[in-house]
């Protein structure tokens, strides 16, 4: 799998790529059922929405999941990445963002690499993320919203916020744009968000602002996000680093695996 020249620029330009169709019925099935398997384990890599209860996001299932390992390896996704971030790669970060059906909160308006940059030392913004729809997304049950380009406005500077809520996981609504920064964006980029069937993968760029809705349909609305990094840029934190749930710390490029998903 490659993307078009078409399909960068359109990267470069835009801040994201939609490639739809990418994995077929049979192989989201199979990563659905090892979410469910993967979601069984306690542990700080489990977040609940505000009830407590209900499942909104689950890190670092490629550490513990077999199904994910390969998944991570696969040229579907990790050829694209490549093209656009560099050969040697690894994963730096990996969850799953769970909207239940009418209980999925929505996501604040915020960028990833600031987080990044504050809680672990990330040198540069030189990250891919690649999500993988595991449910058809539709404008009812709570889809990414991007501001169109709005990755080259570069890092809108925050209050430095490293600090998590005791288990490393740090909400965007820690690192959000005021409604006044939000409607100034707006301006001069405009809201899209991209619909496309399970099996569908976005390619962003890590300085897109982008948030999401509650999810008020009674679909899921569940989003598998694999951060890839360029390993000459792996950071190198100060001080005690995020727990390994949350970030992959391997500093060797993967390799690519052209087979299919198997089941383990």
């Amino acid at each position: 799998m490659a993307l078009t020249q078409d399909d960068l620029d359109r990267y470069r330009r835009d801040g994201f790529v939609v490639q739809e169709d990418l994995f077929t019925a049979d192989e989201v099935d199979l990563l659905c059922d090892a979410l469910t398997e993967d979601a069984r384990t306690p542990g700080p890599q489990v977040v609940t929405e505000s009830d407590g209860r209900t499942l909104r996001a689950l890190y670092a299932s490629h550490l513990r999941h077999p199904v994910f390992r390969r998944l991570a390896r696969t040229e579907r996704l990790l050829g694209p990445a490549r093209q656009i971030a560099g050969d040697d790669l690894y994963v730096h970060q990996m969850k799953v963002n769970v909207k239940q059906s009418f209980a999925g909160e929505r996501w604040a308006w915020h960028q990833d690499y600031i987080v990044w940059r504050d809680a672990d030392g990330m040198p540069a913004p030189s990250q891919v993320n690649v999500a993988l729809l595991l449910d058809d997304c539709t404008e009812f049950n709570g889809p990414v919203i991007f501001l169109r380009g709005s990755h080259t406005l570069g890092t809108l500077e925050r209050d430095r916020v490293a600090a998590g809520d005791g288990t490393g996981h740090i909400d965007p609504d820690r690192y959000a744009l005021s409604p006044r920064e939000l409607s100034d964006v707006v301006e001069w980029h405009e809201m899209v968000a991209p619909k496309a069937g399970r099996g569908s993968v976005l390619f962003f760029s890590p300085q897109m602002v982008h948030g999401s809705n509650t999810n008020v349909s009674p679909r899921p609305r569940r989003l598998l996000i694999l951060t890839y990094n360029p390993v000459p840029q792996a950071p190198r934190p100060a001080g005690e680093p995020r727990p390994e749930y949350l970030v992959g710390r391997a500093r060797t490029a993967l390799e690519i695996d052209r087979g299919l998903l198997k089941h383990a």
